[in-house]
């Protein structure tokens, strides 16, 4: 059942609601107790198939949700690639990132690590610093002219 048969349905139960209260408060030939007993009956199990079309529709919709956002990790996980230190995307053949290996093996998060120069990077999220292969220490960097 999709969303519109929900709603479809909600409003037919709606509608026959209201068609089921026009005929217990008339004033005509239904004026027995038995009759209007009966009648209040189905309001009531009305109301009711109402109120569980509702909670459906609003579990559909979690639903839906929940597995729009296991497609996006899904489609970024075919997408992602390890290099150490640090994740890049493969997007038409080219690397997006970096990105934090802490936030993503840990939250599934992608946070874009930021700097870059003398091949340092930081997490704003996670405050992790990484290095790759090619970096540099500045104590071990050589001086010019200082013995």
């Amino acid at each position: 059942m999709d969303i519109h048969a929900i709603s479809t349905a909600l409003s037919s139960i709606k509608a026959a609601t209201d068609i089921a209260k026009l005929i217990k408060d008339s004033n005509t030939s239904l004026e027995k107790a038995e009759i209007k007993l009966q009648i209040a009956e189905l309001i009531s199990s009305l109301a009711d198939a109402q109120i569980e079309v509702a909670e459906v529709q609003n579990i559909l919709l979690s639903k839906d949700k929940e597995i729009n956002e296991l497609r996006v990790k899904l489609e970024i996980k075919s997408k992602i690639v390890w290099e150490k230190p640090y994740y890049f995307l493969i997007c038409d053949d080219e690397k997006d990132g970096p990105y934090c290996q802490h936030c993503y093996d840990t939250n599934s998060q992608l946070v874009r690590l930021q700097g870059g120069g003398k091949n340092e990077w930081f997490c704003h999220s996670c405050k992790g610093r990484f290095r790759d292969k090619n970096y540099v220490s500045p104590n071990s960097r050589t001086t010019r002219g200082h013995w």
